[in-house]
């Protein structure tokens, strides 16, 4: 609720204070350039992300079953259905049908102690967490930093306060892992 209020008044406060007009102007002239870079930026962080999930996907995941294809399909039909809907839905699907899983649980603990021994250089897997990670990291705040770049200045402003929010936060919390 503070942050509606708080873009509401920003936004009015945009129209008549001079520093965020001409803040607002001076992103409305450098637009092209900026996205040039933000762009590129949440393609190569969505490709690297998509890549890595898929390697994993091959070497670690395991075959799933006919009734586990089914059970996964329903699943993700029902992620916006009421809770009560779900349980007694069911989906079948007639025919063969394939599907590998994985699941894998890090701390960032695992992330740092890996960079520090070095072994995200010598062991395969952790290249590829990093790889992920990283690729999942350069498309949220390339993404952020695209909408920074087309919102007017008072999103502009929400947008970069997350950006360094979640920085800040990232850097936090692998610091005291």
């Amino acid at each position: 609720m503070f942050a509606v209020i708080g873009i509401i008044a920003l936004n009015a406060a945009g129209e008549h204070l001079p520093a965020l007009k001409m803040a607002e102007q001076t992103l409305a002239r450098n637009r092209n350039g900026l996205l040039a870079f933000t762009i590129p930026v949440v393609a190569l962080g969505f490709t690297l992300f998509m890549v890595g999930i898929l390697i994993m996907l091959y070497e670690k995941g395991t075959p799933m079953s006919h009734t586990e294809v089914e059970e996964q399909h329903r699943a993700t039909q029902n992620m916006r259905a009421a809770p009560y809907l779900a349980r007694w839905s069911a989906y079948r699907i007639y025919g063969k049908t394939k599907g590998r899983q994985f699941h894998e649980e890090l701390a960032f603990r695992d992330f740092k102690l890996a960079w520090q021994s070095g072994a995200w250089c010598r062991d395969a897997i952790w290249r590829t967490r990093f790889t992920v990670f990283g690729g999942a990291l350069m498309a949220i705040f390339g993404g952020l930093a695209t909408a920074a770049v087309f919102s007017r200045i008072a999103l502009s402003l929400m947008f970069a306060a997350f950006l360094i929010y979640s920085a800040v936060r990232l850097i936090w919390a692998l610091w005291r892992a």
